[in-house]
């Protein structure tokens, strides 16, 4: 047996600054499927690239090189999408010469791309997972859904990338949720808020420790005793955790900026709420802010931290959308109520 027969070879192009990779073959794949399609979706599906990892990896680059590489398309008969900048087209185009300048080959194989009925994206939720596969069942409905947090469903709502986005954001100067937060965005006149439920995030802990408040797991955690499992950046739950954080540093006269660098696991993020408390139930983190649901399937202890509002955010011109009004309808139905009977940490508003 000739085992060269058997080995592929297959050189790769990484481009890095400060030892960060910021762009490899599939990202920029990605950068020219966006720069094809005005639309980062479009891109990731013909890509065969989860969404949310595909939000992930340009916001690497853009925060490690501290340029913006995708902006929005504005007008157009969609109403917009997502195109890339000049810093980004300037990026592509370095990345094409060094491939050719190598002798190598820069091919993109594209996959089937089916837009779904309803593309939901933002903040991660176990309610309305469990509704959307009821309205699957019943309506033979194709609903897609990507969890890339809170700010995340705003900015590709604002990209016209999402028919639906989800959220979370607590505003401490306001004590409102969400609404301030269109602004960023520049949705205010463009998207109305459907007020969904109430959700209860808690701090979870592994079963083996003990503790009786909050304030004495974040002196733990901060002392380097413990380890965190921490939610994506732009999420809500992040934001819940930071504010947290901050009022802790402000009560014992911290700086904030050199506390969370203390923090052993503050880096490590996950994009959902089972994952956080999976991580602490597997060892290998002992704290994390999560919704009590989450906490309570894989029984770790908590404390209760606050019930938050959890809402739905639609452009104005998605609501005539025959698909849209009818996730709208059955948002506002007793269907909704009977399964959130079903979970604990959750308030259902009363139709």
């Amino acid at each position: 047996m000739n085992l060269r027969d058997k080995i592929n070879i297959r050189v790769e192009v990484l481009f890095e600054t400060d030892g960060t990779r910021i762009l490899d073959s599939e990202t920029a794949k990605l950068l020219k499927l966006i720069d094809k399609y005005n639309s980062i979706y479009l891109a990731s599906k013909a890509l065969g690239l989860a969404y949310s990892r595909a939000w992930d990896r340009l916001a690497k680059i853009e925060a490690t090189l501290g340029v913006k590489v995708v902006e929005k398309v504005r007008g157009g008969r969609g109403g917009g999408g997502t195109k890339l900048t000049r810093y980004g087209k300037e990026l592509l185009r370095f990345y094409e010469e060094t491939v050719k300048a190598l002798g190598l080959t820069f091919e993109i194989h594209e996959k089937p791309k089916v837009r779904p009925q309803i593309l939901i994206v933002g903040s991660n939720d176990i309610l309305l997972e469990l509704f959307i596969g009821y309205l699957r069942r019943k309506y033979k409905i194709n609903v897609e859904t990507s969890w890339i947090g809170s700010s995340g469903g705003l900015a590709a709502l604002m990209l016209n990338e999402a028919d639906v986005a989800t959220a979370h954001l607590y505003d401490p100067e306001t004590r409102m949720y969400n609404k301030p937060f269109l602004k960023n965005y520049w949705l205010e006149d463009k998207a109305e808020i459907i007020k969904g439920y109430l959700r209860e995030q808690v701090l979870a802990y592994h079963p083996s420790l003990s503790f009786n408040s909050i304030d004495e797991v974040l002196e733990s955690l901060i002392k380097g005793e413990l380890r965190l499992v921490n939610r994506n950046l732009g999420s809500g739950t992040r934001v819940h955790l930071d504010y947290m954080l901050r009022g802790f540093c402000k009560r014992r006269n911290l700086n904030f900026h050199q506390v969370i660098k203390r923090i052993k696991g503050y880096n490590v993020e996950v994009f959902s709420h089972l994952e956080t408390a999976k991580m602490i139930a597997e060892g290998k983190a002992e704290v994390g802010l999560m919704l009590r649901y989450a906490a309570e399937v894989y029984k770790l202890k908590y404390i209760h931290y606050t019930w938050e509002e959890y809402d739905f955010i639609i452009l104005k011109d998605k609501m005539r959308n025959e698909n849209v009004k009818l996730f709208i309808n059955e948002l506002q139905s007793k269907s909704l109520i009977d399964i959130a009977k079903t979970l604990i940490g959750y308030k259902v508003r009363s139709m």
